[in-house]
């Protein structure tokens, strides 16, 4: 499934059709329909070789390798800091011992068999810890939000600078919910987190010599708690979460570093009364809309959610590695992925767990040199399961697509196909691609590889941070 994903996107990011850049457009003059239907396919991959072109001239990963590093060094110097690990655990461990006092007699937590509860409030967690001059510690005072002050490298002045970078978190919102956690430590205590409703953030830089905020936006949380139920349980209860991040960078020219400005837009919810799930992803970059991505999946009520290993993703693992594990209990209903504003794919997964298998042994089979029958065996059953089909604005085309087996070097693999309205048959991708826009796609991977990876180790290095950071909490409250 892997390959068949790599595929999908290999021919998403190739066939994109017009594009804000380039009309899809044509003077037909006087001719029939049956000559404009025999340019369908001409005119489809000369805009497309225009748009790639266009894509890999000025596509600029600026904010994404900024937000890279930043990220990297807040781990590295701050969330892996142990100096600041305990000044955290120390502030978070001191508000909670505050709080403990005896559960009330028939309530919820009663019921759990909880004897005592102490509680911690997002809300109320305002500290500012600033990085020494020496980068061994922090100074911890309260303060109006939560605030980290750190050191670090001027790249104007070329020099190391203290107090220049900040990360900002304002709690906000007009109700928070209540999840519960037993201690390990101290048997019958329970720890109630009280999580907002909404936290709004920034990243900022004083490079300048003032504040400056390269990142900002903001999260938004809901949970319907089920009735009868004081507590918050994601594994029962209807849930969403949302938000918006932006980036703004003006250009630097001795760096040779253009300006960028970006705006990611995601939403996430999941219906535990149907199980279903909708998700949305949006992403803008200096004013052009670049991709915009929904999805509807449903699952058994058996299935439960996906608990996902992290440990299984090790530094060669992609993007599509963490969908298709994700994926792997649910269908994908419909999935619909807009680029450009102009060209859509949309794509439907009746039985993810069946397709998985498939893909998977086409895949030994195919490793293991088998025929174009045997492969077609598999290509057929995928069929049977995925339905995919895309849209181009633009020209006003409407392209039907499936998969087929084709040859690809010595070996036969099942990849995505296309019936232009002047094909008698579905062309399959390989096909389609001449060397020139192969080498712009080339480009834009090339170009997009070192962000994308950086960005998954930035992923993973957070979720084992707050993985690490909860275990040691609970450790340590008594």
């Amino acid at each position: 499934m892997k390959k068949y994903f790599n595929w999908v996107l290999a021919a998403i990011l190739t066939i994109s059709g017009a594009t804000a850049f380039t009309a899809c457009t044509s003077d037909n003059g006087d001719n029939p329909a049956q000559e404009q239907a025999k340019r369908n396919r001409t005119e489809f991959i000369q805009h497309t070789r225009a748009t790639m072109k266009d894509l890999a001239e000025n596509l600029n990963f600026g904010s994404w390798t900024a937000a890279n590093t930043l990220n990297l060094y807040f781990n590295q110097y701050v969330l892996n800091n142990p100096d600041f690990n305990k000044a955290v655990l120390n502030a978070f461990i001191q508000k909670m011992q505050q709080s403990v006092k005896p559960v009330e007699e028939g309530s919820e937590l009663s019921e759990m068999g909880y004897q005592m509860y102490g509680t911690v409030d997002f809300t109320e967690f305002n500290y500012r810890f600033t990085m020494n001059a020496e980068g061994t510690g922090f100074d911890v005072v309260e303060a109006d939000d939560f605030e980290v002050i750190l050191n670090g490298w001027n790249v104007l002045t070329q020099q190391y600078e203290t107090g220049i970078y900040k990360v900002s978190l304002k709690a906000s919102g007009d109700q928070s919910f209540k999840f519960v956690h037993a201690s390990r430590q101290q048997e019958g205590l329970a720890i109630v987190f009280l999580m907002p409703s909404e936290f709004q953030f920034a990243i900022s830089d004083k490079q300048t010599g003032t504040w400056e905020d390269g990142f900002s936006g903001s999260f938004q949380n809901y949970v319907n708690v089920a009735a009868g139920h004081e507590y918050a349980l994601l594994s029962r209860d209807t849930w969403s979460v949302s938000g918006s991040v932006s980036s703004n960078f003006q250009a630097v020219p001795s760096l040779n570093e253009k300006a960028d400005q970006t705006t990611v837009n995601f939403s996430i919810a999941n219906n535990r009364e149907d199980y279903t799930g909708n998700y949305a992803f949006s992403w803008s970059q200096n004013g052009r809309n670049m991709i915009d991505l929904t999805m509807k999946q449903s699952r058994d009520a058996e299935g439960g959610l996906a608990n996902l290993d992290l440990s299984q993703f090790t530094s060669t693992s992609s993007l599509l590695d963490l969908l298709a594990a994700w994926l792997t209990t649910r269908n994908l209903d419909e999935a619909k992925l807009t680029l450009l504003d102009d060209l859509t794919t949309t794509l439907s997964i009746s039985d993810m767990t069946k397709a998985l298998e498939l893909a998977r042994a086409s895949a030994s089979a195919r490793r293991n040199y088998a025929d174009q029958q045997t492969i077609d065996q598999y290509t057929q059953q995928l069929n049977a399961l995925i339905k995919a089909e895309m849209t181009c604005k633009g020209v006003n085309q409407q392209i039907p697509m499936k998969l087929v087996t084709s040859k690809f070097g010595v070996d036969y693999w099942t990849m995505p196909a296309f019936n232009f309205a002047d094909e008698n048959g579905y062309v399959a991708l390989t096909d389609l691609l001449d060397a020139e826009s192969v080498t712009y796609g080339i480009n834009i991977i090339d170009h997009a590889a070192e962000p994308m990876q950086q960005s998954i180790i930035v992923v993973r290095q957070l979720l084992q941070y707050v993985q690490t950071l909860f275990g040691t909490y609970q450790q340590q409250s008594e």
